[in-house]
């Protein structure tokens, strides 16, 4: 609205500073230029100035150019006989008057559509024996005078004077007064037509038609077209003249693509300048990026609207009324022709000093705020687009290399500890040089994990400095209890209570004993003291020992017949076998057996040992291979548990790049631990 209101206001300027030249200036309105009496626009012929006359010899009417597209067509509202079963194709003619820059001359432009063209026969008397072109003019108070112009090949017409019924001539002889000529086309022929300027007087009447004739045999008039809608004096055509300082001072008005009209006080067009905007075409200016969206969300844009070069006043009746009545400037905003675009129409009055002289319509189309406007909103959209897909694309590289630092930095974090909770490393490399938050966040991770590791390391020293540290009186007090058992005389009650005494100290021992085991055994676990060992053997041997000193315990054993190369710590398979199978036979149903099986395969060898009796609690199978965890309801008086059976099963199957899994047995209530070791290289 805002630009609209802004063109509105710079035609009214323009169409204000013509209006103020003509103030006071009846003389520019000569009567000349057209009859005193009010008109409809299908009885006004008006003549518009061309830069050059036409060529007659020269069919290519170049000369029309300029003025080509101010053309009315005649067709069948004009048909003045025949016209049955009506086809455009049939006859209609397109109709054009100029002047020349000397205003000796008027000259007429007749584009003609016909489907058959035939020209005047060579032989006969009848000069209507061919399509031919018929002119009326009546002078006021005059008898009216016909001419026709025939021809019988392309170029140069003859022209006679015709009796008032058309029939024949009034004389054989040709009339110079007019000069015309007809040039064939594929879609039917052109007339041009040369008329002396001093015909053309105060209420002169001036009208045309076409004649087709399409029998080549008979030869009759099959249909006539005319400028007007009736042989009647009062239909006839009158011509209007361009007033040349009235179209000097309009063409002094710069503002491109605006028409400019001035009608008189009889709503009479006098004088026309300009063109509208109706065909523009931008494409190339518009973004490749936003144009297809915005064709296929709004439609594409309008690059033509049609608007036939007509009387203004058909659109603007009212207003011009207005104008003239009030004195005051009218404005409208009108659709074109075919509804595809919107004319800006201002009205403003020429005064005089008894009235108004007359007004002047300017108008322009909006297409081009359009246009502009469309382009400016796909460029400022396309722009805000793009700016956003950067921005979006910036965020997602950002977000993603953060992610990717961040997944690498939790990566090295969870590999720091084990799946025992032991601190591989102390250190975190990923980010820890970056200066940012995440840097921060890496190098805190570090000195958390160096903390807790070195935590940990005392933790495990702990258990041998409590074995030095607790032995140490431990022996004292064996000792003493030895001297107080020879130095007491032997009563029940005193050997009850050094016997309590004694069952005390060993269990103490036992535990710290326990404790140093464990810590030792996770020391001695170096690789630099692996060694390649047959395990096929060292079960055989391991499992017969058992066996003898478990008498009353029956095993189900499987091995394998060929040997079972790994590389380790044969002692330290053989302490994970004494705790898996004391937890068998602790928790085994008497009676029933334990089962020992071993598995080959090719990368691998796998020890199944199952027993029957309670399942193992769903709530600890988590944590059973974690350190001081155990699930026993009762302890053994004689052997104290702390839970760390499991936990160096554990330790030592994972020093041998193996694993541990315990689960409740499917066929039968028991429990079944499965160790699964990788197989040495060499084998």
């Amino acid at each position: 609205q805002f630009l609209l209101r802004g063109q509105e206001n710079a035609l009214s300027m323009a169409s204000q500073a013509v209006a103020t030249v003509l103030h006071n200036n009846p003389e520019l309105f000569n009567p000349e230029t057209g009859i005193p009496h009010q008109l409809s626009s299908d009885q006004d012929l008006y003549v518009h100035e061309m830069a050059d006359p036409p060529d007659f010899d020269n069919p290519d009417f170049s000369e029309w150019s300029a003025i080509l597209e101010r053309s009315i067509k005649y067709g069948e509202p004009h048909i003045l006989r025949g016209g049955q079963q009506y086809q455009s194709s049939d006859l209609s003619f397109q109709h054009l008057m100029g002047i020349s820059s000397d205003s000796r001359y008027i000259y007429a432009l007749f584009r003609v559509t016909d489907n058959t063209t035939l020209f005047r026969r060579h032989k006969g008397l009848r000069v209507d024996s061919g399509d031919h072109l018929r002119i009326h003019l009546q002078h006021q108070n005059r008898e009216p005078r016909n001419y026709l112009a025939t021809a019988y090949e392309p170029g140069l017409m003859s022209i006679y004077r015709m009796e008032a019924s058309w029939e024949k001539p009034k004389s054989g002889k040709h009339e110079r007064i007019f000069t015309a000529s007809m040039h064939p086309n594929p879609t039917g022929y052109t007339i041009e037509l040369k008329i002396p300027r001093k015909l053309i007087r105060e209420n002169t009447a001036l009208s045309f038609s076409i004649v087709d004739i399409d029998d080549p045999h008979e030869r009759t008039p099959h249909m006539e077209v005319g400028t007007f809608k009736e042989h009647t004096a009062a239909s006839l055509n009158h011509v209007y003249l361009p007033a040349p300082s009235m179209e000097r001072m309009i063409h002094a008005i710069d503002l491109p693509d605006a028409r400019f009209s001035i009608t008189d006080q009889h709503r009479r067009v006098v004088a026309t300048a300009g063109t509208l905007l109706t065909t523009i075409n931008r494409k190339e200016e518009r973004s490749r990026l936003t144009a297809p969206l915005f064709d296929w969300i709004f439609g594409p844009p309008i690059q033509h609207f049609d608007e036939p070069i007509r009387d203004t006043r058909e659109f603007a009746w009212e207003a011009i009324d207005r104008a003239l009545k009030s004195g005051q400037e009218q404005r409208l905003i009108r659709p074109s022709y075919d509804k595809q675009a919107e004319v800006i129409t201002i009205i403003y009055p020429i005064h005089g000093e008894e009235g108004e002289l007359g007004v002047v319509v300017a108008e322009q189309s909006n297409l081009r705020i359009l246009s502009e406007l469309r382009i400016t909103l796909e460029n400022v959209i396309g722009s805000t687009l793009l700016a956003i897909l950067i921005a979006s694309l910036v965020l997602i590289t950002i977000a993603t290399r953060l992610a990717l630092r961040l997944h690498r930095l939790q990566q090295e974090t969870s590999e720091a500890i084990d799946e025992g909770g032991r601190i591989i490393s102390d250190t975190i490399h990923t980010e820890h040089h970056a200066l940012d938050e995440l840097g921060d966040l890496s190098r805190s991770i570090s000195a958390m994990l160096n903390r807790i590791s070195r935590y940990n390391h005392y933790l495990e020293r702990m258990p041998r400095m409590l074995k030095h540290e607790i032995l140490n009186p431990l022996n004292i007090v064996s000792t003493s209890l030895e001297h107080l058992e020879q130095e007491i005389p032997e009563s029940e009650m005193s050997q009850k209570y050094l016997r309590k005494s004694r069952r005390g100290i060993g269990r103490l021992g036992s535990m710290v004993q326990s404790l140093a085991e464990a810590s030792s055994l996770e020391e001695a676990l170096a690789p630099d003291s692996e060694e390649p060992f047959d395990l096929r053997e060292l079960l055989d041997e391991y499992l017969d020992n058992y066996q003898n000193t478990h008498t009353l315990q029956h095993f189900n054993i499987e091995l394998p017949e060929e040997s079972i190369l790994l590389a380790g710590w044969p002692y330290a398979i053989e302490q994970m076998l004494d705790n898996l199978l004391n937890n068998a036979v602790d928790y085994s149903d008497p009676g029933c057996p334990i089962d020992v099986t071993v598995t080959l395969s090719e990368s691998k060898v796998t020890i199944h040992i199952c027993n029957e009796g309670p399942a193992i609690d769903q709530e600890i199978r988590d944590t059973l291979f974690e350190s001081m965890v155990s699930s026993r309801k009762e302890s053994n008086p004689e052997r104290p548990h702390l839970g760390l059976g499991l936990y160096i099963v554990r330790l030592v199957a994972t020093h041998h790049g193996g694993k541990v899994i315990a689960q409740s047995r499917e066929e039968l209530e028991g429990s079944c631990f499965t160790v699964v070791l990788p197989l040495s290289k060499a084998e």
